[in-house]
Parts: structure tokens; C-alpha cells; sequence
């Protein structure tokens, strides 16, 4: 497997982005149910947008979504010395290593901005971690990534009931905890919340084990640098509501907004996260 992504991610990044801008240029993603996904997305997240500033917006991140498969496999191939190469800035860097240091315990939440392998594996060469996987269909890729995720020295548990009765425990332990929070979650694992201003299904895993534990909690996400083939990681701290019962759902939202704001391309509009729709309303993905 390693061998095929070597091959996959070989070339320049720059040589991807000018196949990708071929593509685009082509109109060939206008064919992609993806592409479709991530227009109702921006035009949800950004309501006051005109019809040319959505599809703009929606070519820009569905160009960087393709940029980031890229990285993926980049981030699959590569030790993390090469793949660190790629990250030139990370902002607010301290508060990671604060609480590191401290050895308390921290919660580190991903979004999905570009690629989370890629993230991830900066984040594994800070601390060990502890992180919740969600099983990939296919049995020798999902062994292989979970083999990488590990590493020897982190420790992975599959999205369930047990999972976060193990990550619970390593977070009490002062563990490091690595989660993402911005998918719809199964069905009575969630709560309808305010996400860019429309009621979505959110999953109460990580406020709840803010409340619980009362240990740190950072944000964090991989962006794109302008006029550049490298990455920067942007790490931002809760704020104090997430540790209050009534506001907890409604700030971790709000500090994931934040995250995607400051740059809304590198986000993965694609994923459905209105698909499960507060009753009365209609499902924005089906037409």
C-alpha cells in the first residue's frame, strides 16, 4: 500500500493543481455529485452570497478538496519528518505545548480542512495520542491507515460506545485525546444546534467531556497559504461556555465556525453535514 501512494503523491503538488485547474476549467466537476453537495453547503454557510460569489466559492473549495486527496496520500507514504516539511506556519503553537507539557490531559479537536491525516500526523509527532477511528470499508486500507495512525505508540478505537468508554478513561489517565466534531453523528448520539445559523444533528461527544473532565480543550485545522505549496495549522482555545452545561453544543459550534472562516475554501464542503434536518424542514440534498 505504501508503495501506491508513494506513486500516487510523487509528482509536485504544483503538477496536481495544474491537472485540477484543467479539470475545473473543463467544467468536468459541475458532473460530480460532490460538487453539487458543497454549492448547497456554501449557499447554507453563506446566505447572503449571490449565485456567481456561490459557484466561485463552491470551484474554490472543491479544487482544494481535490488538492487535499493529494495530501492524503502524501501523508500515507511519508515519515513525519517529510510530511512536516509541508507545514510552515502553526499559529498559536504554545497552547498545544502548554498543555502538553503540563501532562493534565488535553482534548485536541480536528475539522475536516483539507487533510486530517496530514494534521493528524503533525499533532502525533507533538504527543502520543488517543483518537477515535472511524472504520474505513475497505479492510487492507483500513488496516494499513490505522497501522500509520498508531504508529507503534498512539493508541486508536473504532467510533462506538466502547471507543469513548476508552478515550473517557485515557482523558481521566491525563492522556492526549484526538477527535473530530463536525460530522453528523448516528441517530440519538446527537442534538439539534446552531451551525451557520441552521439547526443541524451534532454530535455531544466533545462538550461532554469537557463537562465531565473539566480537562483543556483546543481547536485546531490545516489551512492553505496563499501563493504557496505549503500548509499552515491553525490551533485556537475554547471558550469558557463550553464547559457550561446550557452553552457547551452551541460554543463548540461556534469555535468550529471560527476554524472555517478563516478560510471557508479549505473546508470539505462536500460532506452532507445538513442531511439529518430538524423535523418540519425538508433535506437541502434532495431536490
Amino acid at each position: 500500500m505504501k508503495i501506491l501512494f508513494t506513486l500516487l503523491s510523487i509528482l509536485p503538488k504544483s503538477f496536481y493543481k495544474f491537472c485540477i485547474r484543467i479539470f475545473m476549467t473543463l467544467g468536468l466537476h459541475k458532473f460530480s455529485s460532490s460538487y453539487r453537495v458543497t454549492k448547497i453547503n456554501i449557499k447554507i454557510a453563506r446566505p447572503l452570497l449571490n449565485n456567481t460569489q456561490i459557484t466561485q466559492a463552491a470551484n474554490s473549495s472543491y479544487a482544494q478538496s481535490l488538492i487535499s486527496i493529494y495530501e492524503t496520500f502524501y501523508a500515507w507514504s511519508r515519515n513525519p519528518i517529510r510530511i512536516n516539511n509541508n507545514i510552515l506556519v502553526v499559529k498559536n503553537n504554545y497552547l498545544i505545548h502548554e498543555y502538553i507539557e503540563k501532562q493534565n490531559g488535553l482534548v485536541v479537536v480536528a475539522i475536516h480542512n483539507r487533510s486530517v491525516d496530514m494534521l493528524l500526523s503533525w499533532i502525533n509527532s507533538q504527543t502520543n495520542t488517543v483518537s477515535l477511528y472511524k472504520k474505513i470499508k475497505l479492510k487492507i486500507l483500513d488496516t494499513y491507515v490505522r497501522k500509520i495512525r498508531e504508529n507503534n505508540v498512539n493508541k486508536t478505537f473504532e467510533t462506538s460506545v466502547l471507543g469513548v468508554k476508552k478515550i473517557l478513561k485515557a482523558l481521566k489517565n491525563n492522556e492526549v485525546i484526538a477527535i473530530a466534531s463536525d460530522q453528523v453523528p448516528a441517530r440519538g448520539h446527537g442534538e439539534y444546534v446552531d451551525f451557520f445559523g441552521k439547526k443541524s444533528y451534532t454530535t455531544t461527544l466533545v462538550p461532554r467531556l469537557a463537562c465531565k473532565t473539566k480537562k483543556p480543550v483546543v481547536f485546531c485545522c490545516l489551512n492553505s497559504l496563499s501563493n504557496s505549496n505549503l500548509l499552515a495549522i491553525n490551533i485556537e482555545s475554547s471558550d469558557k461556555n463550553l464547559y457550561d452545561n446550557s452553552k457547551c453544543l452551541l460554543s463548540m459550534n461556534q469555535s468550529i465556525e471560527k476554524l472555517i472562516n478563516t478560510n471557508i475554501s479549505d473546508y470539505s464542503w462536500e460532506y452532507k453535514r445538513f442531511r439529518r434536518p430538524i423535523t418540519g424542514e425538508t433535506d437541502p440534498y434532495i431536490n
